[in-house]
């Protein structure tokens, strides 16, 4: 039997070409979703120490007193590194955000610094001739187009680029967005002159010890219960990467688990289209004796033989995306491809593959095994043949093991629960639909009004009709068109914001740490700018919230509330709806406000602590006590936000404790950038973003997230379409002959064409509805609840595209059977009898 199965398929299993390149596609983007995944959390999480810096880091904003560090050095290895940000200024006077890092000897704690050209860190960083030596890192070096042997001013110091960093082992994953880094050494940074009171400096004490890190920061805080610092041990860093990394890859493995799914009706319209060119075959068997259990090995192994060579070529092909992948990633990221991390990812998409492909074969494989021979043989047509019962639960079962093992291998197996629960309502909505549908079409096919409309009635009777392939449709077209729809309406709408919302709500420059003497000079420079519009300053105060309606934080049994009473928080006033805030529980309090102290926490902040409207919050602040009552909380407006201050006052009550100022000027984005060179030149200690260089990274970041998902979609559609072709293959002998019946019993050909038109643009506009209502309520869900920002007229692009992709689809199958119906009809009649 096997070898009659591998001799049967040989010579007539060309048909299948569908199946495989439906699996093949679907298993490919699993397997490079997944192999990617897998190179980079590896990379990243095996490493963490090196990312970290340490076991564990003690982040303090001054010193740490010579009692607290020689309890810290006793129990280990310690590393500072002092960190602050400021403005780099080239010598033709252009400026760029930059964060000075200073060592002592013993940096790194984990790893190496690799330097170009070749050289210790300490020989770079030496002065030599009276100049300081610093080492820039490569963003610097490319976005100001910085070489070897340039000098830089940084504050005071006027530095010789000596080397650019290849390599940093605990660079911020964030440092294109908030500051790359500059080296430089200890005296270096004292020279500079940027170290003063109200300066923003990091004292980072990474920490190489035996101990169990969890433990130490644990002794630590019971033995210094009043410190001020924060600590952190590398696990959390850990569990953070993991976490982001986690939620990343779900998404993308979900698309192709979407894919797979649309490739196994794909499947299953290429096995019951082959399985129907069998069942003379089938008859004859069964007719000599063969009983359904061998038939059933016959073609249930053609199915295992073809899906496991075509989930083998599509992780195959996955795992070459993901090497590419991971080689384009290693440009930003410390990632060294290995073949070895592919195996369980590779593994993992071969075997969903040959299960969706068994799970979706097994009901046709019964149709086809339930033909009557004698019924066959008298010429009665086998497409009233039923997949018994036992096969759907062969099936069911394939797809409980399937759904199983797709909750298991998801990073995040909250991703795989919602996914499957979405496909189970999915399918029941797309059931409910398909009936509703068709009830409506044999009612508007029976209505008296359409009699004259031939054409119309003809194409409704089509879409009701036992075998419709209407079901099928809506399933692999919808399910590619919604996916794409999500994708155009979300990259639609964050284009919109980036090119449109942003320039226009957004302030062109904002700066951190006007000191408060220095505010009214600084005022006075930026108001020279010839096209500025409105400029806003309000303090910036660091405190900490102690007590919580008379209970202290730090003696609190909640670990995140006693963690919280470490953690500075950034302080402000409202001042003319400064940071565009959005007030979510309470209300803010009336302007001329004068009486005790109010205040609004950030949501995160309040849910953080369990917060309610009315609590009475005890906050810390340079020594002094403020106390105040909660009442609003508010959430920050994404891609507006600048500042995230995590607690509001009343006008007033910061008074005492104000020594620096932030601020937002709006302006002409040309003249913003001249601005702030002449800042980062006159006031050195300010810090200046620009919104124009902000969103250009933001372009080009979100130009390479939208070519990746064109990617995915495209191949998404790709399978769908693929199924459209067997679908349309499958249908076209029935097609073929009814529309030769027709004309035989007196139908104008040009009528029987007209009707193909009407049902296949039904199909059409009925996938576009389809997938406009899900990919539509998608991006709905995503962009206004998760991201925050208004969809607003992105649907039109996710109009636009299911519109444009389902008529031109369906218009080409609609094409191929049009230029089917123009073989005679006796030619037709002999070919379909």
């Amino acid at each position: 039997m096997l070898r009659f199965a591998w001799r049967d398929l040989r010579h007539g299993g060309r048909s299948l070409w569908v199946f495989c390149a439906c699996l093949t596609l679907g298993v490919a983007l699993i397997a490079a979703s997944g192999g990617l995944f897998n190179q980079v959390s590896r990379a990243l999480l095996a490493d963490t120490r090196a990312l970290f810096g340490g076991d564990l880091e003690v982040r303090a904003g001054a010193p740490l007193p010579a009692g607290e560090l020689d309890w810290v050095r006793a129990r280990g290895e310690v590393s500072l590194l002092v960190e602050m940000r400021t403005m780099l200024l080239t010598a033709d006077e252009r400026s760029m955000l930059v964060e000075l890092q200073s060592f002592d000897k013993r940096y790194p704690l984990y790893g190496e610094v690799r330097l170009a050209p070749a050289l210790p860190l300490a020989v770079v960083l030496a002065r030599r001739d009276g100049v300081w030596g610093a080492a820039v890192d490569p963003v610097i070096a490319q976005r100001l187009g910085l070489r070897v042997g340039e000098r830089v001013r940084l504050g005071a110091v006027d530095a010789t680029v000596r080397a650019i960093v290849e390599r940093q082992p605990d660079r911020s994953l964030r440092a294109d967005w908030s500051g790359p880094p500059v080296l430089l050494s200890a005296e270096a940074l004292d020279a500079t002159g940027l170290i003063a009171p109200g300066s923003r400096v990091s004292y980072r004490y990474r920490v190489k010890t035996a101990l169990l890190a969890e433990r130490l920061r644990r002794d630590m805080v019971a033995a210094f219960p009043d410190g001020t610092w924060r600590v952190r041990t590398f696990a959390d860093r850990s569990e953070r990467v993991s976490e982001v990394l986690g939620q990343i890859a779900s998404g993308l493995l979900l698309i192709g688990f979407s894919a797979l799914f649309v490739g196994g009706l794909g499947v299953f319209n290429s096995v019951h289209a082959y399985l129907q060119g069998k069942l003379a075959t089938i008859a004859t068997l069964r007719a000599v004796g063969l009983r359904n259990w061998p038939l059933l090995g016959v073609y249930a192994g053609q199915v295992l033989i073809l899906a496991g060579g075509a989930s083998l070529a599509g992780a195959l092909l996955g795992g070459g995306l993901a090497m590419a992948g991971a080689a384009l990633a290693a440009e930003h990221l410390p990632i060294a491809a290995t073949l070895g991390a592919l195996v369980a990812p590779l593994a993992s998409a071969w075997a969903f593959g040959v299960l969706t492909a068994l799970g979706f074969a097994l009901p046709a494989i019964g149709r086809a095994l339930s033909v009557d021979p004698a019924a066959l043989f008298r010429g009665i047509d086998g497409a009233s043949t039923r997949t018994p019962k036992g096969y759907w639960g062969a099936a069911a079962v394939c797809g409980a093991l399937v759904a199983a093992l797709l909750v298991v291998a998801m990073p995040d197996p909250r991703f795989g629960r919602s996914f499957v629960a979405v496909v189970i309502l999915v399918l029941g909505l797309l059931e409910l639909l398909v009936r509703m549908l068709r009830v409506a079409a044999q009612r508007l096919t029976a209505r008296p009004q359409l009699a004259p409309h031939f054409g119309l009635r003809l194409a409704l009777a089509n879409l009701h009709r036992p075998g419709s392939a209407l079901r099928v449709l809506l399933l692999s077209l919808g399910s590619a068109l919604t996916l794409l729809v999500a994708c155009a309406i979300v990259v639609a709408a964050l284009l919109r914001t980036v090119n449109e919302t942003i320039p226009r709500d957004a302030p062109a420059l904002v700066f951190y740490d006007v000191q408060a003497p220095d505010l009214a000079a600084f005022r006075a420079l930026v108001e020279r700018a010839a096209s500025l519009r409105r400029l806003d300053t309000v303090p910036l105060v660091l405190g900490r919230v102690d007590a919580v309606n008379g209970e202290p934080l730090r003696a609190s049994a909640d670990p995140l509330r006693a963690r919280a009473a470490r953690s500075e928080h950034k302080l402000s006033y409202r001042a003319n709806d400064f940071d565009q805030l959005e007030v979510t529980r309470g209300a803010w309090w009336p302007a001329d406000h004068r009486g005790a102290p109010l205040v609004a926490m950030e949501d995160r902040e309040a849910d953080r602590l369990g917060l309610r409207i009315g609590d009475r919050l005890r906050f810390s602040i340079l020594g002094e006590t403020v106390e105040a009552r909660l009442e609003a909380v508010y959430a920050q407006r994404r891609f507006r936000s600048r500042f995230w201050f995590e607690a509001i006052f009343s006008d007033g009550t910061l008074e005492p404790f104000v020594s620096r100022y932030v601020g937002a000027a709006y302006l002409d984005p040309a003249e913003a950038l001249a601005l702030q060179n002449r800042i980062a030149l006159e006031s050195p200690g300010v810090l200046t973003l620009r919104t124009e260089g902000m969103l250009a990274e933001a372009r080009s970041l979100l130009g390479r997230a939208a070519a990746g998902l064109a990617v995915i979609a495209a191949v998404s559609l790709l399978a769908s379409l693929l199924v459209l072709a067997s679908i349309v293959a499958s249908g076209r002998a029935r097609h073929v002959y009814e529309a030769a019946v027709l004309h035989a019993l007196g139908a104008r050909i040009d009528l029987i064409r007209r009707s193909l038109r009407i049902e296949y643009a039904l199909l059409a506009l009925l996938g576009s509805a389809f997938a406009i209502g899900m990919g539509g309520a998608l991006a709905v869900l995503l962009l206004e609840y998760r991201v925050r920002i208004e969809t607003g007229s992105a649907w039109w692009a996710g109009v636009a595209v299911a519109v444009a992709v389902s008529s031109a689809s369906l218009g080409l199958g609609a094409r191929y059977l049009l230029r089917r119906l123009r073989i005679s009809p006796a030619t037709l009649l002999r070919a379909g009898g």
